[in-house]
């Protein structure tokens, strides 16, 4: 009880606090401090399930629900390094935020969602994981609405309603899941549903909910428009960790499938793969033709969430041979969590010196920020895959996973393997694009005079670069004592390919040599080409198509409207004795048969899911 208070609950406390003591003094030191209470918790948990034991606690009822709460490898992992980073980015804070205005409202939201992200991963049924995420929904909502300008308040409001489409996703598969008598308890295989369809659909809303907030394609459209908008620490956070709770989600969805033992869905290893591959390249494609830095990095958060989904579908697909799928994706959301979140505290630290993030009006900025260059080169090398950083690793077994998959033959597989060498080389080109762009050749933006490089915000970049080089330079003791024991904890019992696995195979190492080669390439050429500089047509965004759904529903309530205003009104009125206004008996049969026909299309779709 006492750990899960320490982790959930101090920040909710911390938060209460700041109303007390609300000097900006004060909003650091409570920030830091209950940063480093729940990264200290987060490492007494771990330490405790690492060896296959759990933590329990079931609190009193609430009278609406009971909520129960689980700790096992799996999810110490996940909080552990959420932890850890959020600790950093509150050291980052203690700098950036003289910077920025109503720190006060920016702190509380900070922290309460700290202890709703904790509560996520420390959640022992879909209920109470379903409660904090809400709460982590409306309160990271305030960090993407926190300047308060046109452009804040629209991506705020949008990510606002894509999160609540996300949890209404989550509270329908909760039903669903209930009708088919399937457990509703994390980290538990669902065995045999006395209802397939319903399970199917369940496990269908499970994956869209998670989806949207790991920035699954096409669910991802609020990502790119909120993390560009947020203050630097919230974007750091927003796509270091948040979108790791749908990460998190979906590698429990897949848990509870038993990772497809027993071929309860047998297509959906497939469907995930797919969704997954699409992810990586449209990610990586959008995120080449930005000129902004965080959408740059915004759009890699995506890309690179495709990687983890990859991961997952094909885990799902191998079945009980899926082990270098689940820990590669496990391996890859930490791997993430920490470059991403260094590269955004990097272009922070930028903009507080030149207000500038459109990279095409920055260069020659490793002068004035030696230290800053630096360790966003390791954060750089370490999302390329560059062997000697953690990314090398993580995508490594990711590789070995796709290529066991690809082995079997299955058209799906083998394409995506092609494209999971085609998108690291778009990645390297793009994070060359970054770097050179923002360090390197001439200086064209002047520095603010006082805005180098802080020791805090330096301090804050060092410590998620120094656990990089570590994870890169000793993979297996990371792998043994990290990834193994959160593996099997996600369901994986045999470990056989993990434990063989090779990282410096001299395959491996030429072939990421290769990809990084042709990366640079790449990126010459699409700078000689201004192929970087493509604009494609507005309709084939996915926002448009987003906007055109949107569109079609109010068109759907208009027709709605109109049967019920031309058909229903007049048969009331005329019940009701008075004036029906009734038109010809020609005109009512045609209405008729427009209603039937309705009814008739919308029972076909009910068969076709039902037969689904």
């Amino acid at each position: 009880m006492v750990l899960f208070s320490l982790l959930m609950f101090v920040p909710f406390l911390g938060a209460v606090l700041l109303y007390w003591y609300n000097s900006e003094r004060a909003q650091s030191i409570i920030g830091i401090g209950v940063g480093a209470v729940v990264f200290g918790a987060s490492v007494l948990v771990f330490s405790t399930v690492r060896g296959g034991d759990s933590l329990a606690w079931i609190p009193r009822s609430l009278g609406i629900f009971s909520p129960s709460f689980r700790m096992d490898s799996l999810s110490g992992l996940f909080s552990l390094f959420s932890a850890f980073v959020w600790l950093a980015a509150g050291i980052y804070m203690w700098s950036y935020m003289k910077h920025e205005k109503r720190t006060l409202s920016f702190y509380v939201f900070y922290l309460i969602t700290l202890g709703a992200v904790q509560g996520i991963f420390a959640a022992g049924d879909l209920v109470t994981l379903l409660l904090f995420f809400e709460i982590m929904t409306v309160s990271s909502f305030f960090w993407v609405i926190h300047n308060q300008d046109r452009d804040s308040l629209r991506a705020g409001y949008f990510y606002l309603f894509l999160s609540v489409a996300a949890g209404l996703c989550l509270a329908g598969a909760i039903e669903l899941l209930k009708i088919s008598g399937s457990s509703l308890q994390v980290g538990v295989p669902a065995g045999i549903p006395k209802n397939i369809t319903m399970f199917t659909w369940g496990i269908l809303l499970l994956i869209a909910g998670f989806g949207v907030k790991a920035g699954m394609v096409p669910l991802h459209i609020w990502l790119p428009m909120a993390h560009p908008v947020a203050p630097t620490p919230g974007s750091a956070l927003l796509s270091g960790i948040l979108i790791k709770c749908g990460a998190y989600g979906l590698i429990r969805t897949g848990q509870f499938l038993s990772w497809g033992q027993a071929d309860l869905i047998p297509w959906i290893g497939v469907f995930v793969t797919v969704i997954g591959v699409v992810t990586m390249v449209l990610g990586v494609c959008l995120a080449l033709l930005q000129g902004n830095a965080k959408r740059l990095l915004a759009y890699h958060s995506i890309s690179q969430m495709g990687y983890i989904i990859l991961g997952i579908g094909v885990a799902l697909f191998l079945q009980n041979d899926g082990v270098l799928g689940v820990s590669g994706a496990i391996f890859h959301s930490l791997n993430h969590a920490l470059f991403k979140s260094a590269l955004f505290l990097g272009v922070g630290i930028v903009y507080l010196g030149t207000n500038e993030l459109d990279l095409y009006r920055l260069g020659g900025l490793w002068r004035d920020y030696p230290f800053t260059a630096l360790m966003m080169l390791i954060a750089a090398f370490g999302i390329t895959g560059t062997p000697g950083l953690n990314g090398y690793v993580s995508k490594t077994l990711l590789h070995h996973a796709v290529s066991q998959a690809a082995s079997t033959g299955v058209p799906v597989m083998v394409w995506a393997e092609r494209f999971f060498l085609v998108v690291g080389v778009g990645t390297t080109a793009s994070f060359v694009k970054l770097f050179s762009l923002t360090f390197l050749g001439k200086k064209k933006t002047e520095v603010a005079d006082g805005a180098g490089e802080k020791p805090m915000l330096a301090l804050g970049m060092a410590l998620l670069a120094a656990v990089m080089v570590f994870v890169g330079t000793r993979p297996y003791v990371a792998i043994n004592q990290f990834i193994a024991p959160a593996t099997v904890a996600g369901g994986m019992s045999d470990l056989t390919y993990l434990q063989h696995v090779n990282v410096w195979a001299k395959g491996d190492l030429l072939g990421m040599v290769i990809t990084l080669a042709a990366g640079i390439v790449f990126f010459i050429i699409g700078m000689k080409t201004h192929l970087f500089h493509y604009q494609p047509p507005a309709w084939l965004s996915i926002e448009s198509f987003g906007k055109l759904f949107v569109r079609m529903l109010v068109c759907v309530g208009h027709f709605i409207k109109k049967i019920y205003t031309v058909l229903v009104t007049p048969l009331v009125r005329s019940a009701n004795g008075r004036p029906s206004d009734m038109p010809s008996l020609q005109s009512q049969g045609v209405r008729l048969l427009t209603v039937l026909g309705v009814i008739i299309l919308c029972s076909l779709v009910i068969q076709f899911m039902g037969f689904v």
